[in-house]
């Protein structure tokens, strides 16, 4: 059973390796070092189930493992070389977007926050709600859809919380590639191979719903179906993608500059723990720019 598990896959993290196959990394406590792709981002038993009669399952890994593997084929043949994509190819590739997306680590922590809120809530109102005869008797009368979720049931959720996700992560991603299918891609090119990654890749951001509303308003929280949504995902240090719905069409364009500092700006400050860069000087030049990156605000 495979016991290590990536949560950022290393066919992905290869793309950014300096020329012997290392990454540079930065951490939350400003320390570079230097490491293999494979030897990062893992963790013991990250997607591992267990099954109704107990035994464990690799099912989950293996999964994304074809799902990187064809992805890995399509970059090579012809993301990298500025060849459009067939429809089978572009499902393939979207397939692998949303499973980035909603396999990393901080998303799961994120995740199960929200869960974790919504208990607490759930607890808090239970006691008002118990020392309130009025509104205990309003609710005898009041007929139940039937959709609702229990304490009792949120409990057992959040207790196997790490397999839940796992299991609901492979649901969902059918209808998470359709959508990322369906924008408009451009795949952004800088010919001085200076895009970085992190342990939380993918960005959504809604650059003109921040200008209007501010960046933390409600107005500009993220979605993927809100039409001004931009989606950014470095692909390799030379390459990242940009979708959305307002672009005009599918495009490879080349840029440089600010451009690719802007966009870099994004991935590093939506990391969650760690920027990856592909040489020492690019990790420093991280570092020296920005302090507690996960509180600072996107441009």
């Amino acid at each position: 059973m495979q016991k290590r598990q990536h949560t950022v896959p290393r066919c992905y993290l290869q793309h950014f390796t300096d020329a012997d196959g290392f990454v540079w990394v930065l951490d939350t406590k400003d320390k570079i070092f230097r490491i293999k792709p494979e030897n990062i981002l893992v963790e013991n038993h990250f997607y591992t189930i267990t099954l109704k009669n107990g035994e464990k399952s690799v099912i989950v890994e293996d999964t994304l493992a074809k799902i990187e593997g064809e992805y890995s084929t399509i970059f090579e043949q012809k993301l990298s070389k500025d060849i459009f994509l067939t429809a089978e190819e572009r499902a393939k590739v979207s397939i692998f977007i949303a499973a980035l997306y909603l396999r990393t680590s901080p998303y799961r922590e994120s995740l199960k926050g929200a869960f974790t809120q919504l208990k607490t809530g759930m607890e808090d109102w239970k006691k008002q709600f118990e020392a309130n005869p009025h509104a205990k008797r309003m609710a005898q009368n009041t007929p139940s859809s039937g959709d609702s979720i229990t304490l009792g049931e949120l409990d057992q959720y959040l207790d196997n919380f790490n397999e839940e996700h796992s299991v609901s992560m492979i649901t969902q991603l059918p209808k998470i590639a359709q959508i990322i299918f369906d924008m408009k891609w451009s795949i952004w090119k800088d010919k001085n191979n200076n895009f970085v990654t992190s342990d939380n890749p993918l960005v959504l951001l809604r650059p003109l719903s921040i200008k209007r509303y501010g960046p933390n308003a409600i107005g500009s929280r993220p979605g993927l179906l809100f039409k001004d949504v931009e989606l950014t995902l470095p692909l390799s240090k030379d390459r990242l993608l940009l979708a959305g719905w307002i672009l005009n069409e599918d495009s490879y364009f080349s840029v440089e500059g600010d451009k690719v500092r802007n966009i870099n700006y994004r991935t590093i400050t939506h990391s969650s723990k760690k920027v990856i860069t592909k040489s020492k000087k690019d990790a420093e030049a991280v570092r020296d720019r920005y302090t507690e990156t996960k509180d600072k605000q996107n441009e």
